[in-house]
């Protein structure tokens, strides 16, 4: 692989890193429901970014540059 292949996989490992983290939070317990559990960062916008990431580490393994 070429060095941009591991500037791909870089960015792309950063961007699964952050769906994680945006997906992290406060959980609800018995004594206390806390709403943050279904914020619109964790339902959807969270796993768009893991994905995109996933995807981004895939076309940075498969890319090889035109000669």
């Amino acid at each position: 692989m070429k060095q941009k292949n591991y500037i791909i996989l870089i960015i792309g490992s950063i961007l699964i890193i952050a769906g994680y983290i945006l997906m992290s939070g406060e959980g609800s317990t018995l004594a206390a429901y806390h709403p943050d559990i279904f914020s619109e960062t964790r339902i959807r916008i969270a796993p768009l970014v893991c994905l995109l990431g996933y995807l981004l580490n895939i076309f940075g393994i498969l890319y090889r540059p035109l000669k």
